[in-house]
């Protein structure tokens, strides 16, 4: 059945999704912003960068640019700053085709364990087990989006799910298109939402779903680039993406953000 519920996770998060999902209703026509049900950011630097994510920030609580040069971070920071904002940032990875190579040799490498089990969450996942995935993601600092998009009937994308005999989430990963149709990033999609319960790390499992989904992706959606965000201090997540062909880039997630409404002054993965 279709959930009567949209938004899930901790008071601040669903009522950031809240205003993101209102704010897009207004701009999705708009070929300057990119969503993938999170929050609306810049899909690329434009001419009044910083008063742009400022009043995303405002309206939503934080807003990022991507494909933001690393090389003027520093200045786009002390901007905000200066108009009494907060800065986030997450380096950029990204991988086109080596991406696709790389997830398809894992899949013939490795294979999940064999209790384990793959669903795609859609329209029929039951509430309960759509609840469960979402717990296990914010366990894992992985803010979630709104159902619609995990079940995919928005953004036209997948959220896998590999389930143990008990039909409990063990492991997630995600890809939503993100992009507008104009812009030169069309066929990159979001990758990652990759959580993976405490007991069952170790197991490659985060690894082969990734893979799943990028290969998904790339031969039934046409994705050709693969981006994701990832902390400059997280060897794990970074290791992960580069042994999916997932790289850092020459380019940053910049991120502005209203402590004020988001109610806190970073944002998760």
């Amino acid at each position: 059945m279709q959930t009567a519920q949209e938004f899930f996770g901790t008071p601040e998060n669903i009522a950031a999704m809240g205003r993101s999902t209102a704010l897009w209703s207004l701009l999705r026509g708009d070929p300057r912003f990119a969503y993938y049900g999170r929050l609306v950011a810049l899909s690329q630097p434009v001419e009044n960068t910083s008063d742009v994510l400022i009043s995303l920030a405002r309206l939503q609580g934080a807003s990022p640019c991507y494909f933001f040069p690393k090389s003027g971070v520093d200045t786009l920071f002390a901007e905000l700053e200066r108009k009494g904002l907060s800065a986030d940032r997450h380096e950029h990875f990204q991988g086109g085709e080596s991406a696709y190579m790389a997830a398809r040799a894992t899949l013939a490498e490795h294979h999940l364990p064999p209790d384990l089990t793959v669903r795609i969450l859609d329209g029929n996942t039951p509430d309960s087990v759509l609840a469960e995935v979402i717990q296990l993601m914010e366990s894992c600092g992985v803010m979630p989006v709104p159902a619609s998009f995990l079940r995919g009937s928005q953004g036209n994308g997948i959220c896998l799910v590999a389930c143990d005999p008990h039909g409990a989430p063990v492991a997630v990963a995600t890809s939503i298109f993100m992009h507008p149709a104009e812009s030169d990033h069309a066929n990159t999609v979001f990758w990652g939402m990759l959580a993976t319960r405490p007991d069952r790390r170790g197991e490659k499992v985060a690894l082969v779903l990734g893979a799943k989904v990028i290969v998904h992706m790339w031969e039934e959606k046409g994705a050709r680039a693969f981006m994701t965000g990832v902390r400059q201090d997280n060897a794990s997540s970074t290791a992960l993406c580069n042994r999916l062909g997932v790289i850092d880039t020459e380019f940053a997630y910049a991120v502005c953000v209203d402590p004020q409404t988001l109610g806190r002054d970073s944002v998760t993965k």
